[in-house]
């Protein structure tokens, strides 16, 4: 089996990258590890959270919003399947989803290491060479600090504004 690593942003317009995530799997027969990676949300090394009952407060929280997130997500799923997918057999248990805390670039490529992910799958918003070359891209840098392949989707503004259904992303 073939594991993809999909990471989504949950932006307008992502939805033709999780169907390109989709198509992959299918070629391959594989499972769909949808991540989403949310900013640093963690106590780091700061002093006031050593005290332990506070640490664990912080820690019950984290994993609370993680639910959160994670149920938020498989109904996104399953409204996209409902919505996109009526044609065809999907199993929504073909993907698992993955919620992070942290910068972007750094949990996809850990990610991809822990699901043994053969491939990854993201969308790119920047929309033209000179947007890239000047400004670093969570894509641009995963590229460069991963061993296996990524496709990236392009997903400008047309592209997103172009699926009425596609309203809140994926």
């Amino acid at each position: 089996m073939r594991n993809i690593l999909y990471a989504s942003d949950l932006e307008q317009g992502s939805r033709v990258v999780l169907r390109a995530a989709l198509e992959q799997a299918a070629m391959s027969n594989g499972k769909i590890f949808f991540l989403h990676v949310s900013d640093q949300f963690h106590r780091g090394n700061d002093d006031s959270f050593v005290g332990f009952k506070l640490k664990k407060a912080h820690d019950a929280h984290l994993e609370s919003l993680k639910e959160e997130l994670r149920t938020y997500m498989k109904q996104r799923i399953h409204n996209f399947v409902a919505e996109e997918l009526n044609d065809a057999e999907f199993n929504e248990d073909s993907i698992e989803v993955v919620v992070r805390f942290g910068d972007p670039a750094k949990k996809i490529v850990d990610t991809v290491k822990d699901v043994e992910a053969s491939m990854v799958v993201m969308g790119d918003r920047r929309v033209n060479a000179l947007s890239r070359m000047f400004l670093g891209s969570t894509a641009q840098k995963v590229i460069h600090n991963i061993t296996v392949p990524v496709l990236i989707v392009p997903i400008s503004n047309t592209v997103a504004s172009s699926k009425a259904g596609d309203k809140n992303g994926i």
